[in-house]
């Protein structure tokens, strides 16, 4: 890999840290639309909604409006927030002021999220962005951003800008909980308004022009929005009405004195933009010098360089003496510079006219065009890359892909997330017990002495025990985790769970005990697996968002039949995990350095428009983990699963130990056909309905 996008949540020690310890080059997200949850760890839209955002199909429910609750030790249910907001919508990234730290951490590449976006957004955003980091290389010392692209940057679309997680966590003023959308630029405020005329009068604290997008924020009624026709000031119309004046224009509804007034779409940026998409925008092309030389009885020479490349062309024909209009120099440049939609624009033009020479203007032309076409070729041969032969691989493929019926007894795996559930796991007699990584128990944290008494459970039951490592590691957290993984492997358990790559480095670094994958590190297909050959790994677990047949026809491949696979068949599936904690910004009122962890007091849910509750969990990291309403279950299933020699996961570390051993029951039953398998059994344990994710439904 040459270079790595790394996450949006890192700040700027954590960036730099990175930068100092490896070699790779580092790419940053800098601008755009934020998401609250870790990329790759967000099933949010997926489970709701049947669009995956791991393939780019998000439908983006954390932008709409959920009340939270908080459930106390009484079992009190209040609203924390008391309407609902938009409490997963984060403001849009903005880190242009942040260049001089960007390039002190060592990043190489600025990411503008512009997907989805308007030619106006990203022409402006770029535009910006291009322009203050030439300022910064030519004088680093000097450098400030101008208040017109702080201005420009806020005029196009925006939920508000902040400076996410780059210059340290932000808490509430993360988010954006009143607005999911564009929000746009405050220029001032309503005085008044003429109900008869349908016009509104606005004294403004920025300049405002005609066809401008404007939006009304009222106090009752939402938004009332219009672009700006009939502007005028002191009587006469204007197309431009300037900051401390009062101007009038046409509105259609009613709005009241003290509104505040947003710009969301400016005309003067439009208008730059649409200058920037014409063929002949200099700032869309590149500088090339031109060089020419022509005489009687000798081919024109045409040198273009650009980009450090050079070609030379010359005419097919040689100039002839000119009887009455010699080729000039005002000819020559118009001729050869005219480089309508090429790619580059003549910067500078010489020629070198001896005699009278005469070509026709048609000879001219082609020697411009055979310039172009090879200076274009020689620039684009340095990223030239051999296609791939499609057929070869796709041999090759066939020939390594072979089908073996995987067969054999499956067996329940319980993922117990505190002594006590593991005690009941291991009581009912699994075989497999997976401990260890994040605690979502008050006042329990897994620390050497609880995962040693757990691997001796552990060993006493015959059981295999596997440490679990968390979800996420940020670099801060790096020593803590090692220290971690070090102190497992004295225990000598069967294994280690990792959910990321870099909790696979880690553990490699330090240990030679099996290794096995959890499924956010989406196992989809056989090529997952070839990525990871070299792991040696002993287990990995399928990915929750394949549906029956997908999985079939995984068990069956040849390539798995030597490694043990794992299949989710009960838990609360995590929706997302994010680094923003909506009970200590909401509940909390602060940020994570001085949150007073409400978390820590009963329990909290997150009420969507159609009161569906989702469970909300923090962990020792102050990570917020958002669990889906109902939980997986594939109860029903484990007639066609019992035959495939499966670990099936039971994920427990949500449930009380007491309804943990009624779940591990239930399954233990199904398992061996010594009870029925019907749902209404664990919809009555669990006081709640169940899904079975996407093992019908699949995803987009």
């Amino acid at each position: 890999m040459e270079r790595v996008i790394l996450s949006r949540e890192l700040s700027w020690p954590e960036i730099k840290d990175i930068h100092e310890k490896n070699q790779v080059e580092l790419e940053v997200f800098v601008h755009g639309a934020l998401c609250v949850a870790y990329s790759g760890a967000c099933l949010f839209s997926s489970l709701v909604g049947g669009r995956s955002g791991n393939r780019g199909r998000c439908a983006q429910p954390c932008r709409l409006t959920y009340t939270l609750y908080h459930t106390d030790e009484q079992g009190k249910t209040v609203a924390v927030s008391k309407e609902e907001r938009h409490l997963l919508s984060p403001k849009d990234l903005a880190l242009i002021t942040a260049i001089p730290e960007l390039v002190d951490a060592g990043v190489r590449s600025l990411k503008i999220e512009g997907r989805m976006k308007g030619p106006e957004y990203v022409g402006t955003v770029v535009d910006t962005y291009r322009r203050a980091l030439n300022r910064f290389a030519a004088a680093p010392n000097e450098f400030q951003v101008k208040t017109e692209e702080l201005k420009a940057l806020s005029t196009v679309f925006n939920r508000g800008l902040s400076s996410g997680y780059f210059l340290g966590a932000l808490g509430p003023e993360l988010m954006s909980p009143d607005r999911p959308n564009n929000r746009g630029r405050f220029i001032g405020r309503v005085q008044t308004y003429d109900e008869k005329r349908k016009r509104c009068l606005i004294k403004l604290e920025e300049n405002l022009s005609l066809g401008d997008g404007v939006e009304v924020w009222v106090k009752v009624g939402g938004r009332v929005g219009t672009i700006v026709e009939n502007l005028t000031v002191d009587g006469e119309q204007v197309e431009q009405a300037q900051a401390g004046s009062e101007a009038w224009f046409a509105l259609p509804k009613r709005v009241k004195p003290g509104d505040r007034v947003f710009l969301t779409s400016s005309s003067i940026l439009s208008q730059k933009i649409q200058q920037m998409l014409r063929h002949d925008y200099p700032g869309s092309k590149l500088p090339c010098t031109m060089q020419v030389t022509v005489a009687p009885e000798q081919p024109l020479i045409l040198t273009m360089t650009a980009l450090g490349k050079e070609v030379t062309v010359s005419s097919l024909d040689k100039a002839e003496i000119a009887a009455k209009h010699p080729l000039t120099m005002e000819t020559l440049q118009n001729h050869l510079t005219r480089l309508g939609d090429s790619p580059f624009r003549a910067e500078s033009f010489s020629a070198d006219i001896q005699g009278n020479p005469m070509l026709p203007f048609s000879k001219l032309n082609q020697v411009r065009r055979d310039a172009v076409d090879r200076l274009s070729s020689k620039i684009l041969m340095a990223h030239h890359r051999a296609p791939l032969d499609l057929r070869i691989i796709n041999h090759r493929e066939e020939n390594t892909t072979k089908k073996q019926k995987r067969s054999g007894p499956s067996f329940l795996t319980v993922f117990a997330g505190n002594l006590d559930l593991l005690k009941v796991a291991l009581t009912a007699g699994g075989g497999k017990v997976i401990f260890g990584g994040e605690s979502f128990t008050p006042g329990f944290r897994w620390s050497a002495e609880h995962l040693a008494e757990a691997v001796e459970l552990a060993r006493s039951a015959q059981a295999k025990a596997i440490i679990a490592l968390p979800r996420i590691t940020k670099e801060r957290e790096q020593k803590a985790i090692e220290n971690y993984i070090q102190t497992a492997h004295r225990l000598q358990p069967d294994g280690f769970l990792v959910s990321h790559l870099g909790s696979l480095e880690m553990v490699r670094t330090v240990s030679d005990l099996p290794v096995y994958a959890n499924h956010s590190l989406h196992f989809f297909n056989t090529h997952t697996l070839k990525i990871f050959a070299n792991q040696n790994l002993a287990g990995f677990t399928l990915s929750p968002e394949l549906k029956k047949g997908e999985i079939f026809a995984l068990l069956d491949q040849a390539a798995f039949s030597q490694i043990e696979m794992e299949l989710l068949v009960f838990g609360a599936l995590e929706l997302m995990v994010s680094q923003f904690c909506p009970v200590g910004a909401w509940a909390g009122q602060k940020p994570p350095a001085s949150c007073p962890r409400p978390c820590q007091q009963g329990r909290y849910f997150l009420r969507d428009r159609k009161d569906i509750d989702f469970p909300v969990v923090v962990d020792e990291y102050c990570r917020f983990h958002l669990l889906n309403s109902r939980y997986l279950s594939l109860l029903t299933e484990l007639e066609n699963l019992q035959d495939k020699n499966l670990s099936l996961r039971l994920d427990l570390r949500h449930q009380s130990p007491e309804l943990a051993a009624k779940v591990i029951e239930v399954f233990q039953g199904g398992l061996s056909g010594a009870i029925t398998t019907d749902q209404t059994v664990l919809e009555t344990i669990l006081d709640q309905g169940l899904t079975k994710g996407h093992y019908y439904r699949g995803v987009e």
